[in-house]
């Protein structure tokens, strides 16, 4: 097997915290989806004064607006407790890694990255993009503690005594880690599915099922 294939063993502990990790990070980009589309309070406000005026009802574009946001509430309690369960499985994730495995999360990814040198012409193509795929994983996990770190902040934000404007600026880096997700989500199926289609046959399996534990010698 090539040095730059992505196949390795999993134990059943990291799988689940793979899967449930995709999950929660999956669920909470589709709450935002939703808040931005179909549960805006913007179109859903204009579409309630809309309505009910077509009805004879008069009704304020404030309480129009209020409706509208009571409406998706139920979303966000959902945002909230898809963010919990990112923070308990980055928390359970980070524990492992210090504790059994002695380095920091993203840290094997990273020297893995930077380890490349010295590398036959033929094999500097594949080189980079294993590396480039190593360092994304690395991003990864400061990408997922800067969102649980500023998603935190902003639920408890009254608690730790932040200023509107702090929060304001929370806010916006939060969701700009966001968007890192969103880009890391499809280039991330879309690697897979191209590695399983090419040189890493097997590789969903793996994740699913564990793999060969000899992939790791």
């Amino acid at each position: 097997m090539s040095q730059y294939s992505f196949r390795t063993y999993q134990p059943i502990s990291l799988r689940l915290w793979h899967w449930l990790n995709a999950t929660a990070i999956l669920g909470l980009l589709a709450t935002v989806l939703l808040r931005k589309t179909l549960l805006s309070w913007r179109t859903n406000s204009a579409l309630i004064e809309s309505r009910l005026q077509q009805t004879g009802v008069d009704i304020t574009p404030e309480l129009a607006k209020e409706i509208a946001v009571a409406i998706r509430d139920p979303l966000w309690e959902w945002h909230i407790r898809l963010g919990v369960m990112l923070g308990v499985l980055l928390i359970g994730r980070m524990a492992i890694a210090l504790l059994v495995e002695k380095r920091f999360p993203g840290v094997g990814a990273l020297k893995a990255a930077l380890g490349r040198t010295a590398l036959p012409a033929q094999e500097r193509g594949e080189a980079l993009h294993y590396s480039l795929v190593k360092s994304g994983y690395a991003l990864f996990y400061l990408a997922t503690m800067l969102m649980v770190a500023t998603g935190f902040a902003m639920l408890f934000s009254a608690e730790l005594g932040l200023s509107k404007g702090l929060v304001g600026s929370v806010k916006e880096i939060h969701e700009l880690a966001m968007w890192f997700f969103v880009v890391f989500a499809g280039g991330h199926l879309l690697g897979i599915i191209v590695a399983e289609n090419g040189k890493d046959p097997g590789i969903i399996s793996d994740m699913v099922h564990g793999g060969d534990p000899k992939l790791n010698q």
